[in-house]
C-alpha cells in the first residue's frame, strides 16, 4: 500500500508535466527510488498500474456512502486537483480505461442507491439500470469535457448543475413509478370488471 502511494504521487507529478505516453516505468521507478523489478512485482504494466490508481482513489474517498451530488463532487475534486495530469491521461492510450472504470464505478453506485430506494420498488430493474447508466455517463462525459476545456465553468456551478440534472432524473423516475402503479391499478380494475361480467 505504501509503495502504491509513492508510485501514485510520482506518477501524478510526472503526468502534470508531460504526456502519459512519454512516462516510462524506468522514469517512474527513478522518481520513487526503486528498481524496475519493484514496479513489476506490484503491477503487470502501466495499464494495470493506472487501474490500481483508480481503485485506490475510489476505495479511499471520505464520503464513501455519498449521494449523486457527492459523486459529482468526488470526481470533480480529483479532476481539478490533478487537472494537467487528468488532461494528459484523457489524451493518452489509457483514456478509455479511466473513463470506462469511472463509468462502471458511478453506474454501480447509482444503481445501488436507486434500487434500494422504496420509492422505486415498482420500477423494473432494466429501467433502474438505464437511469444509472445515464447518470454515470453524464458525470464522466461532462467532467471530462470540463477538464479538457481548462475548467472554464466554476466547479461549484458545475456541481449545482449536476444536482439539478439529478433532481430532474429523480422526478422522472418517480413519475414513471406512479405511471406504472396507475397502469397496474387500471389493469386490476379491468380484470375485476371482466370477472364480474361473467
Amino acid at each position: 500500500m505504501k509503495k502504491l502511494h509513492l508510485f501514485i504521487r510520482a506518477f501524478f507529478e510526472l503526468a502534470e508535466a508531460k504526456p502519459i505516453a512519454k512516462i516510462s516505468v524506468e522514469e517512474l521507478c527513478n522518481e520513487v527510488g526503486v528498481k524496475r523489478q519493484t514496479f513489476y512485482y506490484h503491477f503487470n504494466d502501466m495499464s494495470d498500474f493506472v487501474k490500481a490508481v483508480m481503485i485506490d482513489f475510489t476505495e479511499h474517498r471520505e464520503d464513501i456512502d455519498g449521494d449523486f451530488t457527492s459523486d459529482a463532487r468526488f470526481v470533480a475534486d480529483i479532476y481539478s486537483t490533478y487537472s494537467n495530469a487528468v488532461k494528459n491521461i484523457l489524451n493518452s492510450p489509457y483514456a478509455s480505461e479511466v473513463t470506462d472504470f469511472l463509468n462502471d464505478y458511478l453506474n454501480k453506485r447509482s444503481y445501488h442507491r436507486v434500487s434500494s430506494n422504496p420509492k422505486y420498488k415498482n420500477l423494473p430493474s432494466e429501467q433502474l439500470s438505464s437511469v444509472s447508466r445515464i447518470v454515470a455517463g453524464i458525470l464522466v462525459s461532462e467532467l471530462s469535457y470540463w477538464v479538457k476545456n481548462n475548467m472554464q465553468e466554476d466547479k461549484e456551478h458545475l456541481i449545482e448543475r449536476f444536482r439539478v440534472i439529478f433532481l430532474n432524473i429523480e422526478k422522472m423516475m418517480v413519475e414513471n413509478a406512479l405511471r406504472d402503479k396507475i397502469r397496474k391499478s387500471n389493469q386490476l380494475v379491468s380484470e375485476i370488471e371482466k370477472t364480474n361480467k361473467h
